[in-house]
């Protein structure tokens, strides 16, 4: 018996426990790549398209307005609400208060007769209408829609909305700063 070696364990063993660390390491570094399509080893659907933001046109954001409204699409309708008017509104001043104001307003659809852009102005200066956005800017929107109200009577509604170019709010673009009441953003 004097003969046979001894088989070196340790050495096995701390064999086994770098792979398996090594192994650890590259799965923590790699996780987002570890992916098949519509499979992911860590419960996360894979992201196969990115998301990119364009800026919209004030007529498109006037639209975005209303259906956003219809639909009770809370968070795209506070989108495109100036930062500056959700600070001088005390129904605008957050989110949950802006919910909590739409929804009380008993308005079950909204429905836009008419939308249409009358102006462009930069400091007062009739603009192009295909100009995009740029600071110091101002469009007028001019719209009609009919609501439909809880108990199931309509009222048709016309008027005008100002939106800015803002590049300074959150989220930058054209922004309405007169959506209701009297108080007009004048930042």
């Amino acid at each position: 018996m004097k003969g046979r070696k001894k088989k070196p364990v340790f050495l096995l063993v701390s064999i086994a426990v770098f792979i398996v660390a090594l192994f650890l390491i590259l799965i923590q570094n790699l996780q987002p790549n570890l992916t098949l399509p519509g499979f992911s080893l860590f419960g996360e659907q894979e992201q196969t398209q990115q998301t990119e933001y364009s800026i919209k046109k004030p007529e498109e954001v006037t639209k975005q307005y209303f259906e956003s409204w219809d639909i009770k699409d809370w968070p795209n309708m506070y989108a495109t609400i100036s930062d500056g008017f959700k600070r001088i509104d005390s129904d605008a001043k957050n989110f949950q208060s802006f919910i909590k104001f739409a929804g009380v307003q008993g308005v079950s659809r909204v429905e836009i007769l008419n939308l249409n852009l009358e102006s462009y102005t930069m400091d007062d200066q009739e603009m192009p209408r295909d100009m995009p956005g740029m600071p110091n800017m101002q469009a007028i929107v001019a719209y009609s829609v009919e609501f439909t109200l809880s108990d199931g009577g309509k009222q048709t509604f016309s008027d005008k909305f100002t939106l800015k170019f803002r590049q300074g709010d959150v989220i930058a673009g054209w922004k309405l700063i007169h959506p209701y009441g009297q108080n007009i953003d004048t930042s």
